[in-house]
């Protein structure tokens, strides 16, 4: 490998990297009403660049040695997705920022992408035939483009389920939920996989593949869209029952369940204390929904933690009760 090709190939990495955590910081900021813990979704992203690719490649070593073939493809890909889920599902389990299925997506994408990542160096590193290195940057592009979003896209839906798995009731629909999401995954991906070796085999024609990925991004993207649709309507159905037992004033159900509405700065005159304000509803409008999906022996415990974020709301909400002098707040 020359010093020209060499700078090139360190050069694509750096700049498939780069647009990789791009991509996962642009899903964090698309979770418009409770974003995660930044340093989660980045501790995620590690897990899936450092510790799921050696997992996965030492698990599939020792027990799929023997299998060939299509099914060793999806054996591969249950197993990347296994190992990428695991750190969604501790994050669902142990963290309290977790809410819901838009959350569980942002996690699984960060831990697929950053597989991708590993996954890109370890290819440019030991799988060049000699004498095409020169190939090297448009092969990590191609593999940015189209493999690494694969990653995300089955990983994504995987931490989506998990998401919904979160906000169920029962143990059983909580594993049913997470399964699911772990068959649908690895369907996606094996399934991507087995088509992409097809091609290279000289098997199978190669517009088929490269077609999917228009489709495949558009599942990813409605189901987004979807999730974040639902947000929507659990934040206006849950604000509007607070408002019913005149626990949060009516103003709140107009404006808190819309991103625009919420940003803008007339319906609440500090920026700071807006914001507390607007993640305190949202939260509670979260917590309240997950404690009615709880079993009667959980939602006790449960219920003291929407009971201590409506005292915070209401401490805040207070000194801005209307009043003769009070003029200047437009609550809409």
């Amino acid at each position: 490998m020359t010093a020209l090709i060499a700078i090139a190939t360190a050069t694509g990495l750096l700049v498939s990297t780069a647009l990789l955590v791009a991509v996962v910081l642009f899903l964090w900021w698309l979770d418009r009403y409770d974003r995660e813990p930044l340093v989660l979704v980045a501790s995620v992203f590690a897990w899936g660049a450092g510790v799921a690719p050696v997992m996965s490649v030492m698990s599939f070593s020792a027990a799929t040695a023997m299998i060939d073939g299509p099914l060793g493809t999806i054996a591969a890909a249950a197993v990347e997705e296994l190992f990428k889920a695991f750190a969604v599902v501790m994050v669902a389990r142990y963290s309290a920022e977790f809410d819901s299925p838009t959350d569980g997506l942002v996690y699984g994408t960060a831990a697929g992408l950053g597989f991708a990542c590993t996954e890109n160096l370890l290819i440019v590193l030991g799988r060049v035939p000699s004498g095409l290195e020169s190939l090297i940057p448009a092969l990590v592009l191609q593999r940015t483009l189209f493999s690494a979003g694969v990653h995300g896209l089955a990983s994504g839906i995987v931490g989506g389920f998990v998401g919904l798995a979160h906000l169920s009731r029962g143990a059983l629909i909580k594993i049913g939920w997470t399964l699911a999401g772990l068959l649908i995954g690895t369907a996606f991906h094996g399934g991507w996989n087995a088509a992409l070796l097809s091609t290279v085999s000289g098997s199978g024609e190669r517009w088929p593949v490269w077609a999917a990925m228009p489709v495949l991004y558009g599942v990813y993207v409605g189901a987004f869209c979807l999730f974040l649709r639902w947000e929507h309507g659990i934040l206006r159905d849950q604000l509007e029952q607070e408002a019913s037992l005149q626990l949060v004033p009516p103003w709140v159900v107009d404006v808190i369940p819309f991103y625009r509405r919420r940003i803008r700065s007339e319906w609440w005159p500090r920026r700071a204390e807006r914001v507390v304000l607007s993640r305190l509803l949202t939260r509670l409008a979260f917590r309240r929904y997950q404690t009615s999906r709880l079993p009667e022996d959980e939602a006790g415990l449960a219920s003291l933690e929407v009971v201590q974020l409506r005292g915070r709301v209401r401490r805040m909400l207070e000194p801005a009760a209307p009043s003769p002098d009070d003029a200047n707040v437009n609550h809409l």
